[in-house]
């Protein structure tokens, strides 16, 4: 059995074909235990359709989490995230009023099992809208972990009007049950126009 540490940034492949506008794609563990043996918790979510909003997303987490726990009777085996940020358009809400996202998310989960239930149920997922439709790509995010979505997003500012649009943290985590539990947001926020719409 090979010993594989864990790390907050994993091994990115760099040929033409796994590269994205905001990144490099990490592809998924295909089996739950190379995924426990990376220690992958954090995912990227792409394709998202453009409008959906921060509660939509949240209400997808929540509803899959509640699906996943309810029939488990040992909470330590709980679906749980405490990570969530949704890139939002800031010059398309800024100059036209409008919201919109920029098609990804980045969601932490609190163990690699529960990362790779999500997966498996979104992975290749269609959407269920009229407008925009996407088929939804889960990928391992660059960055693993809440402690380093903590130190990378903390620093970073954001130049929005909204400060609902940064990143949002759950300490206890939500796991369908708690979805009352609010959040906190990291980040700097400076109010403003934004100097561009990408913000990640």
């Amino acid at each position: 059995m090979i010993y594989v540490p864990k790390r907050t940034r994993i091994q990115q492949k760099t040929t033409k074909s796994t590269h994205h506008r905001v990144g490099t794609v990490i592809p998924f563990p295909k089996t739950i235990e190379e995924a426990e043996a990376l220690h992958i918790t954090t995912v990227m979510i792409r394709n998202i359709p453009n409008q959906f909003r921060f509660d939509n997303l949240l209400m997808i987490l929540d509803v899959h989490c509640f699906e996943i726990n309810k029939i488990l009777d040992d909470p330590a085996d709980w679906s749980k995230f405490d990570f969530v940020y949704l890139p939002m358009d800031y010059m398309k809400h800024a100059v036209k009023g409008k919201m919109s996202n920029l098609g990804y998310a980045f969601v932490n989960f609190t163990t690699p099992s529960a990362a790779f239930k999500f997966y498996k149920q979104f992975q290749g997922f269609a959407w269920n809208v009229t407008q925009n439709p996407k088929i939804c790509e889960i990928n391992a995010a660059k960055y693993q972990g809440k402690e380093s979505l903590i130190r990378i997003f903390s620093q970073k500012v954001f130049r929005c009007k909204n400060p609902d649009f940064l990143p949002i943290l759950f300490s206890a985590g939500r796991d369908g049950f708690n979805r009352r539990m609010s959040g906190i947001s990291i980040g700097i926020h400076v109010r403003g126009l934004p100097f561009t719409r990408r913000n990640i």
